[in-house]
């Protein structure tokens, strides 16, 4: 969570007052690299009631309880990690991974479970003394 101290020194360094418009903020917290979304959280944290430091709930909602997933650049941004992926590799990815299975895999274990299956049948008439297996056969 940030914290409106950091906040306000990082503006103040920047020659930027408090009492600036939401837009100047935003400027000096993107020029220095901060994530869409965590400008809006600076934001937030600043407009914030000093006294019961409480905010709008529908606020905070919007910006840390969405149900979208998170981008690369996020995860980059929150972790300090550079990721080479995108989403694009990242859906490619879970949909190869939910199941699929191309035909020439679908074929391979339909003949193991046939190759297994018979071998098991004549194992137990082997076994069992029937079928192709009965001493009157022999």
């Amino acid at each position: 969570m940030f914290k409106r101290q950091h906040i306000e020194q990082l503006l103040r360094l920047n020659g930027v007052s408090m009492e600036d418009t939401d837009d100047e903020i935003k400027s000096v917290l993107i020029s220095a690299q901060w994530h869409k979304d965590d400008v809006e959280a600076a934001v937030l944290v600043l407009r914030e009631n000093k006294n019961d430091h409480k905010t709008h709930v529908d606020s905070l909602l919007k910006v840390f309880r969405t149900d979208d997933r998170l981008r690369p650049e996020t995860i980059s941004s929150l972790l300090g990690i550079q990721m080479d992926v995108t989403s694009d590799e990242i859906t490619k990815r879970r949909r190869v991974a939910s199941g699929n299975m191309q035909p020439s895999q679908i074929l391979l274990v339909a003949m193991m479970a046939l190759v297994l299956s018979l071998i098991f049948v004549f194992a137990s008439m082997r076994y069992l003394e029937m079928g192709l297996f009965h001493k009157t056969l022999l």
